[in-house]
């Protein structure tokens, strides 16, 4: 009868800790360093050359996972680069350029969520240069500002 019991509690252990594991795994990217003021130094365009309405002409990250934009006044907006398996599946089905990308999610309204915001960008940081990509735009490309 131990050797049952024994059994039995070592399969509960392998199995809690499997799902502990996959739950974690689930934030496998770590947030990038985004704080500082980005200036935009390459507009972004669509096919025609009309320049982007996404892409502002700076953004603001501050170390409380916040961005200021010039068009949301002094409002700072929730953004996010450590996305869980869930919200980078949901981003993914909905804009498929995404795909395989880091992803910058910002949300526009608070109460909104993570698996529905509109902003999602595919972003890259060589040293002091932020590149961001929206489905169907030409890549944004923004300067670190000095402090």
């Amino acid at each position: 009868m131990t050797k049952y019991i024994s059994v039995v509690i070592l399969t509960v252990l392998a199995v809690v800790s499997l799902q502990v594991q996959n739950a974690c795994s689930g934030q496998l990217q770590r947030s990038v360093n985004l704080v500082g003021l980005w200036s935009n130094r390459v507009p972004s365009t669509n096919s025609a050359g009309e320049p982007c309405p996404f892409t502002p002409e700076t953004l603001e990250f501050y170390k409380d996972q916040t961005v200021a934009m010039p068009e949301f006044g002094s409002q700072h907006l929730p953004y996010k680069t450590a996305l869980t398996k869930d919200e980078r599946t949901s981003a993914e089905k909905r804009f498929p350029a995404l795909k395989g990308k880091n992803i910058l999610l910002i949300l526009p309204n608070p109460s909104m969520n993570w698996y529905n915001t509109p902003m999602a960008y595919s972003y890259a940081i060589r040293k002091n240069e932020l590149t961001l990509i929206l489905q169907n735009w030409s890549p944004a490309k923004f300067s670190r500002k000095s402090s």
